[in-house]
């Protein structure tokens, strides 16, 4: 399925994720030797993705995509809106919002969001309130 096995890191890695949580030493040594390569590879690669993490976390993830399509289209007053009405669930842990660069390639429903592994698309007035509340249930 891959050209070549390291190309399965970062699907691997994923997968690990999804298991546990988060990405612990032990899962991301683990991912590495299964697809044959070094553990500081596999390392590098968990903590340069804003989707992997190497720490536990939240429950939830909320992740808002702010390359330039999401920007024009209120990436920032979306992330303001979010940690204001989510705000008791954040302070309680159980809820993260990030603001990152990566893009998810739904530049086309822009601005969105990644809520844990599903997209959530075209988050402009009512489709945000309409987040917040379900979040907030």
């Amino acid at each position: 399925m891959y050209p070549e096995r390291r190309t399965a890191l970062l699907p691997a890695l994923k997968l690990a994720q999804a298991d546990v949580g988060y990405l612990p030493p032990a899962a991301i040594a683990e991912a590495a030797d299964l697809v044959g390569v070094p553990h500081s590879a596999a390392l590098e690669l968990a903590r340069f993705y804003t989707m992997l993490h190497t720490e536990p976390g939240p429950a939830r993830r909320l992740v808002v995509c702010a390359q330039l399509p999401c920007a024009l289209r209120g990436a920032e007053g979306l992330i303001r809106d979010l940690r204001t009405g989510l705000g008791p669930r954040i302070e309680a842990g159980a809820i993260e919002v990030e603001r990152t660069s990566e893009c998810f390639g739904a530049c086309h429903k822009a601005p969105m969001a990644r809520l844990d592994d599903d997209y959530r698309e075209s988050l402009d007035g009512e489709a945000r309130q309409r987040l917040i509340d379900e979040l907030n249930a």
